[in-house]
């Protein structure tokens, strides 16, 4: 991760790598279930009892395996109509493993230091994870009260995922202190 410089207005940068060298990952992939990228991205003001939240952004990617032509599918939050079609695990990983520039507004100059903390979590989907999380950022929620026992379901599949161990990956990192 980078904080950035005077150049870019000191704006973070973060790269996820190494993240395909985990087998555990990839088998579950390579069976059909999809994987979800997410991040998480902070600005912190330090002060000196109490840092002070600046700034937050959230962003996701999923990689899944299309079961007829092998090809590797990527879909983003910020566009969840578009999909990148990838011919190899490779060619989706040099993707997935770029920069991204952080979308959070920067310091205003001379107003003290500040530092970046950085969060990904990877995690196994079902496909019926899959297909709620595509309904919910089309924004089709629903109150029904039958969503209930699905719920109580969807719980249910998480804790049998973990517990064949095919759990969720957690990463972090935080910058040094900076001063615009």
């Amino acid at each position: 991760m980078s904080p950035g410089n005077t150049a870019n207005g000191w704006r973070a940068a973060v790269r996820p790598v190494g993240l395909f060298a985990d087998s555990a990952l990839i088998r579950p992939l390579l069976s059909g279930l999809p994987l979800r990228f997410h991040f998480q991205l902070e600005l912190w003001h330090d002060k000196f009892l109490a840092d002070n939240l600046i700034d937050r952004a959230t962003w996701s990617l999923i990689l899944y395996q299309e079961p007829l032509s092998g090809e590797y599918g990527l879909t983003f939050s910020w566009d969840f109509d578009r999909v990148e079609w990838f011919v190899s695990l490779e060619a989706a990983a040099r993707t997935i493993e770029a920069w991204y520039q952080a979308p959070i507004d920067t310091p205003e100059p001379n107003s003290g230091n500040y530092y970046y903390d950085a969060r990904l979590e990877i995690e196994i989907l079902s496909l019926g994870d899959l297909n709620e999380l595509e309904r919910w950022l089309r924004g089709d929620v629903g109150d029904d009260a039958s969503d209930i026992g699905s719920v109580f379901g969807r719980g249910l599949k998480r804790l049998f995922i973990r517990v064949i161990g095919l759990s969720a990956r957690r990463y972090e990192a935080r910058t040094e202190l900076f001063a615009p």
